[in-house]
């Protein structure tokens, strides 16, 4: 990968998270700070779920991953399949965010959330 790609994570792979360590992210990643998304985020057991667009405030931090084997291995954990977007619990789509104003990728649910617990703060970790 000749540059990396920006990322802005929510939940278990934020730098510290149960996620994180898993994937062992710290050698391939760039932490580039705290950002936000427009977005609600959902609480679904043992990890969150972002939807954007809706009203609300998520809070994140933003990371480049420098290592395309990385990035594969982050989609496998957020079961995204880039060849059945569809069925994937989860998919992977560029935002905007809120206080660097970049265009990034990011991870949203892609399920029904009627029902599901919304964290009002926008934070996993302080839900």
């Amino acid at each position: 990968m000749d540059t990396e790609v920006a990322f802005f994570v929510y939940g278990l792979l934020m730098t510290g998270g149960p996620g994180f360590a898993a994937l062992g992210m710290e050698g391939g990643v760039r932490r580039i700070g705290p950002d936000r998304v427009v977005g609600r985020l959902y609480h679904l057991g043992d990890y969150p779920g972002l939807v954007t667009g809706e009203s609300g405030v998520v809070h994140g931090e933003l990371i480049g991953i420098r290592d395309p084997v990385l990035l594969e291995k982050m989609d496998v954990y957020e079961l995204y399949d880039p060849e059945k977007p569809g069925a994937s619990e989860y998919r992977r789509i560029e935002v905007d965010l809120l206080d660097s104003g970049r265009r990034v990728w990011t991870y949203e649910y892609n399920r029904s959330v009627e029902g599901l617990p919304v964290i009002a703060n926008g934070q996993w970790r302080n839900a």
